[in-house]
């Protein structure tokens, strides 16, 4: 019951998100809405791609989360894989801490690409080892690269390469996340769990082509930001 509640509560408070002004004025005095400004918004390829990556990446560690100890007990032989979410946690958490301080000297957009490089290199080799060593050390790179931060990192990539439309962008990065989680994981639940690990692994190769995209334009996208502000 209380899932049912909270889900509904969820969804008036995404519907009064999109309808309601925001707290911000436009240049006339009038506070507008979410739909208005999508409606005013311009947006560009790399602002698209950004957009699809919240899609993609909320994919690689939700699908994680949510097949990886099934296919350790059906594909590498473990009867109690529950250990792999400690390990998971920690490496989200180790993340957050050290994301934070090579960001003080990486671009941010780097990790966009490099993260979800990482997760498809240790996504393909959870499927083709079969071994428990492989899975705990799947769960703290999936922990680290995938759920560390990286869709916080995609925001601020938006905040910063579309600062005419950054709340627009930044609340669609969010939204695309959120439509990952009801639509892949319901297709997940109606899968094997090696598919699901396919599933996976095609969603995050999209991921890292987009985000290959999205560096490959960053000194454009830099160069118009600036001439923006």
């Amino acid at each position: 019951m209380l899932p049912v509640i909270a889900g509904v509560c969820i969804g008036i408070m995404g519907i009064l998100a999109i309808f309601a002004p925001f707290p911000a004025t436009s240049e006339a005095g009038k506070s507008e809405s979410f739909i208005s400004n999508l409606k005013n918004a311009h947006f560009s390829i790399e602002s698209i791609a950004l957009i699809l990556i919240g899609f993609t990446s909320t994919a690689t560690f939700q699908l994680w989360l949510n097949c990886a100890q099934n296919f350790a007990k059906e594909n590498a032989g473990w009867a109690n894989p529950s250990i792999m979410q400690t390990y998971y946690s920690a490496g989200t958490l180790m993340a957050l801490v050290v994301t934070s301080l090579l960001t003080r000297k990486i671009k941010d957009v780097r990790f966009i690409l490099v993260y979800p490089v990482i997760c498809l290199v240790t996504l393909v080799a959870v499927l083709i080892g079969h071994s428990q060593t492989l899975m705990i050390a799947g769960a703290f790179i999936i922990g680290w690269a995938g759920a560390g931060g990286l869709l916080q990192i995609v925001t601020s990539v938006c905040n910063m390469l579309f600062p005419k439309i950054k709340g627009t962008v930044t609340a669609l990065v969010m939204i695309a996340s959120s439509l990952c989680n009801y639509t892949i994981l319901t297709a997940a639940s109606k899968m094997a769990p090696s598919h699901v690990m396919i599933m996976n692994i095609i969603l995050t190769a999209i991921g890292v082509l987009l985000g290959l995209f999205v560096n490959a334009r960053y000194a454009k996208m830099v160069s118009l930001a600036e001439s923006d502000e």
